[in-house]
């Protein structure tokens, strides 16, 4: 019968003390079977299994946080996190609610607010309409799988009662907007642009998402256009990035290669 190999500090490889412990935790991760939410030893025992420096160790353990695979609770330790949620509608017109729900996840929001307001100057550069036009906006705080990942607002191109009431009927807990959108008023996205960028959750949205003020988000702007090109919803969206992994794919440019780069 094969014998695993024991998990140690390689001495003679010129591979830093802190690479090779974050091998090794993943590793005993997977060879005691450890489950998201199971606690990681303490940082002295870890020091004395791998017969290693604290300074190593806390090394090690916050690359693995910051790559998503561990997380800490102050005063209580380290744990295995749980795989993020992988999400791919930065890359199509898909929302948020038909991209979580084919993968088989249970999305519900919020509804904070909805009705009609005034295009203050940003939403009103994006929609592509005079400052102060009436659009419907859309607030939510949105969970998948019964936990909150996500505070967004939304604000359709539109100054529609008749919308607007449809929309209050829709159960959009539960529905997705752009499906409202499309099969009941024939909105539909067919193209668009989304922006991704690091923020810091503060104030009301840190106790919305229930995360400490000062944490990252990623904090995503849309613009959807029709098959016309006119703007049919702006929408800004704040996740949490200790539970979101954003994915998307690549194709090379099929422009002729410069000049400047054939020889290189």
């Amino acid at each position: 019968m094969a014998h695993r190999a024991p998990l140690s500090i390689r001495r003679d490889m010129p591979v830093p003390y802190y690479e090779q412990l974050k091998r090794l935790i993943v590793q005993q991760i997977d060879t005691e079977g450890l489950q998201p939410g199971d606690l990681l030893p303490s940082e002295i025992e870890l020091c004395d299994r791998y017969d290693v420096s604290r300074t190593v160790v806390r090394q090690a353990i916050g690359d693995l946080v910051n790559e998503g695979l561990l997380h800490r609770m102050r005063g209580k330790g380290t744990f295995v996190a749980r795989p993020k949620l992988r999400e791919q509608f930065i890359e199509s017109t898909l929302g948020f609610f038909e991209d979580m729900t084919t993968r088989g996840h249970k999305v519900v929001s919020d509804v904070l607010s909805l009705d009609l307001v005034e295009a203050g100057s940003k939403v009103a550069e994006a929609l592509s309409v005079p400052e102060k036009t009436l659009c419907i906006e859309l607030v939510r705080l949105r969970s998948v799988n019964d936990e909150t990942v996500a505070f967004t607002k939304s604000y359709v191109n539109s100054s529609s009662k008749e919308l607007l009431a449809d929309l209050r009927q829709a159960e959009l807990s539960t529905t997705s907007l752009y499906r409202v959108l499309e099969d009941n008023w024939e909105m539909r996205i067919e193209s668009g642009h989304r922006s991704l960028e690091a923020s810091k959750a503060k104030g009301m949205l840190a106790r919305l998402l229930h995360i400490r003020s000062g944490e990252p988000v990623l904090y995503i702007e849309s613009v959807g256009h029709d098959g016309n090109g006119k703007a049919v919803e702006y929408f800004q969206a704040w996740h949490r990035a200790d539970r979101t992994r954003l994915e998307m794919n690549v194709v090379r440019d099929r422009r002729p290669a410069s000049t400047d780069f054939m020889h290189r």
